[in-house]
């Protein structure tokens, strides 16, 4: 008789349910699918989360709790943080598009998982914003928010809309050009 193993079973439902959303969104996820690839019973998704919203949101909580390839930088104006951010996006794509996924189903207004855990998380990079402006490394008369918001874009956007960078620069997203590319950039500008 096979013995179970709770924290396997949770670990191989998440990370086919990473592919299932990250591929097709929420709604067009199907749970049976997810627990097929997982190769366990779909009953096993609502007793680990309750319902196929619940396992989405615990992928986006799980993925804001372990920044994947960020240096532990306090300095919002190092290049060095941005071009590891856009590395990690790049060559694991699934968490922008969860998020862009997250953002069609909610809308501008709606609810989003782990929301008051991400707000404090933006908040505490505005405020290293406006310490970096007191200690005259960034404008004064930029708005902080709109600072770390343009960051955040720069890091996404090729990620998010890869038919617009490809057009733009000739390249496709997932090529290693690409990525060395838009790291160098990234690292030059905010030098």
């Amino acid at each position: 008789m096979a013995t179970r193993d709770p924290e396997a079973t949770r670990a191989k439902l998440l990370a086919a349910a990473r592919h299932e959303f990250s591929a097709k969104g929420i709604a067009g996820a199907r749970v049976d699918a997810i627990a097929e690839a997982a190769g366990v019973n779909k009953q096993l998704v609502y007793y680990y989360f309750g319902s196929k919203d619940g396992l989405f949101r615990e992928i986006l909580r799980e993925r804001l709790a372990q920044p994947k390839g960020v240096p532990a930088d306090d300095s919002p104006t190092t290049g060095a943080r941005l071009a590891a951010a856009a590395r990690t996006h790049l060559e694991d794509p699934d968490y922008v598009r969860l998020l862009m996924w997250e953002a069609l189903e909610a809308g501008p207004e709606g609810a989003v998982a782990e929301e008051d855990g991400r707000r404090e998380l933006y908040l505490e990079l505005v405020e290293r914003v406006r310490q970096a402006q007191a200690a005259g490394e960034i404008p004064a008369e930029l708005d902080p928010a709109q600072v770390v918001l343009s960051r955040v874009a720069q890091v996404m956007f090729p990620v998010a809309f890869p038919q617009l960078a490809r057009l733009v620069t000739g390249t496709p997203v997932t090529s290693a050009a690409f990525v060395d590319a838009r790291t160098t950039f990234l690292r030059t500008t905010y030098r």
